[in-house]
């Protein structure tokens, strides 16, 4: 599977298991640095409280099974994005400043 559609098929299952999420590639592969043992960093952004990040997080990493790329999933609600997103140097900062959209909520 190319890196594109690697992309393509994740950010299509995220957006059917998580309604209304915002989904953001970040990292090697939003930057366009990815080497052929690059992870892939998403960020969803989910609309709603999100007060069990832990549990929602490994729910969505279920949905990615089988695509065969190592990855970094991070879960946030909308407000959380919004509150922390800011402080600069951190993966969140990162993700919502220099990355990629996939998926608009």
């Amino acid at each position: 599977m190319t890196d594109e559609a690697l992309i393509a098929e994740a950010s299509r299952r995220l957006a059917a298991a998580a309604p209304g999420a915002k989904v953001i590639l970040f990292g090697s592969r939003a930057r366009g640095e990815a080497r052929s043992d690059s992870d892939l960093d998403l960020l969803v952004i989910e609309p709603g409280e999100v007060s069990k990040r832990r549990a929602e997080t490994a729910r969505l990493r279920r949905e990615l099974r089988g695509l065969e790329v190592a990855l970094d999933l991070i879960v946030v609600s909308a407000k959380d994005a919004e509150q922390w997103g800011h402080f600069k140097g951190s993966m969140l900062n990162e993700a919502l400043n220099e990355g990629r959209v996939l998926v608009e909520a």
